[in-house]
């Protein structure tokens, strides 16, 4: 059975197992930006972009008495609403990804099969943003000679700039700073 949260309570909190059938798709799928130009083979490319990203997990609810399921049912109802009854942006967290999580929304429609006191559902969430992210990692460092290199080593998938903040603690003014933001491409 699947671990997940969903802000901080995780499905057992919530209720109900996830399956190991739920589909968590490697990457989303893409936006393809292209021109087909009659009388031509083929299409000129400008480039791909990813689209939103849609986790789906196959559930059942632990209760097996129908009122406890139906308790059961409308606290997760409640769960994935705001106060206004719309869908809320919730953190996914899943166990096979420790320290990442993914902003989502409950997304489609919520079919529960009830078999023998036994609520089996689909739950579609939807990730506008497609990327799992994780825990910002802060480095801090005091340059007491000149000159001094500081290797900052980003361990993500995705290039991202790093930020960087400059403070003097001394009663010395700081002058000729030189940064170099150098990116390896593989």
């Amino acid at each position: 059975m699947i671990s997940l949260w969903l802000n901080d309570k995780s499905n057992i909190d919530l209720g109900f197992y996830a399956a190991g059938t739920s589909k968590r798709p490697m990457l989303p799928s893409t936006i393809d930006r292209m021109l087909v130009i009659p009388g031509t083979n083929g299409a000129y490319n400008f480039g791909a972009d990813l689209s939103t990203r849609t986790i789906e997990y196959d559930c059942r609810f632990i209760e097996q008495d129908y009122l406890k399921l139906q308790r059961a049912v409308m606290d997760l109802a409640a769960y994935l609403l705001d106060s206004f009854g719309k869908p809320r942006t919730l953190v996914l967290q899943q166990a096979e990804r420790p320290g990442q999580s993914i902003s989502v929304q409950y997304s489609g429609q919520i079919d529960l099969q009830r078999i023998m006191g036994t609520g089996v559902f689909n739950l579609p969430l939807l990730a506008h943003d497609p990327y799992f992210y994780s825990e910002e990692k802060l480095i801090e460092r005091d340059v007491t000679t000149s000159p001094q290199t500081i290797k900052i080593q980003s361990f993500g998938t995705i290039r991202t700039d790093p930020y960087i903040v400059l403070t003097n603690n001394g009663t010395n003014t700081i002058t000729r700073i030189r940064l170099t933001n150098e990116v390896r491409v593989d």
